[in-house]
């Protein structure tokens, strides 16, 4: 073969060669392309279901409907209803005791989970210090005192005692009522109890005791 022909088809085989090449890159490039897409597209699917998640729980803890508790006074609660249980006694401190009995009253039946703790004895005028740390006192069967005191569903006729202390401004006839927290298993048995219809008795009606 003369040399010029056989210098082109040396040339011929060398642009094949390069040619195959060259379309076997073209043809990987798209695959390689297509699976890095397909990966990104993993990666960032999965961090949006986490945050569905997480945005899930955020929005049930902040849900106000899944409130069980409600804090104030116990006239808003449709109960636990009590019972002014006499005149107030003399302490061995000099204090004054007053009891009450506690119950739920009304004619519908408190679910069972239901609970209220007595939070705070509210005066309703100057005059008259609450004793937070005090023991039950009194002689009309309080077991235990009434700040503090958790109330529960299946419970009736619980005796407790609140401790005052007269100031030089105290006036006959001041009057205490309570402020607390009802917690319910769910947010329903909450709103249900705080709908009764309960007269939550009168309020402790404190006067000077006559020994005093």
């Amino acid at each position: 073969m003369p040399y010029s022909q056989r210098a082109g088809a040396a040339m011929a085989a060398v642009l094949l060669t390069l040619g195959v090449t060259f379309a076997l890159s073209a043809c990987a490039s798209p695959v390689s392309d297509e699976s890095g897409a397909d990966h990104e597209q993993t990666q960032q699917g999965q961090p949006d279901e986490d945050d569905q998640g997480d945005q899930g729980e955020s929005d049930g803890d902040s849900d106000p409907t899944q409130d069980t508790v409600r804090t104030g006074p116990i006239a808003e609660y449709g109960g636990p209803a009590y019972g002014d249980q006499g005149d107030a006694e003399l302490t061995e401190s000099g204090d004054w005791c007053k009891t009450i009995q506690v119950f739920w009253g009304g004619s519908e039946p408190v679910p069972a989970g239901v609970s209220f703790t007595f939070d705070t004895a509210v005066p309703d005028q100057p005059g008259l210090e609450i004793v937070t740390d005090a023991a039950a006192c009194g002689t009309r069967g309080a077991t235990a005192p009434c700040l503090g005191l958790t109330f529960q569903a299946e419970e009736s006729g619980v005796a407790c005692s609140v401790v005052v202390r007269p100031g030089d401004d105290f006036a006959d006839g001041t009057t205490i009522s309570f402020e607390g927290t009802l917690t319910c298993p769910t947010a329903e048995v909450c709103d249900a109890v705080a709908a009764r219809e309960v007269d939550p008795g009168p309020p402790l009606v404190v006067d000077r005791p006559a020994d005093s």
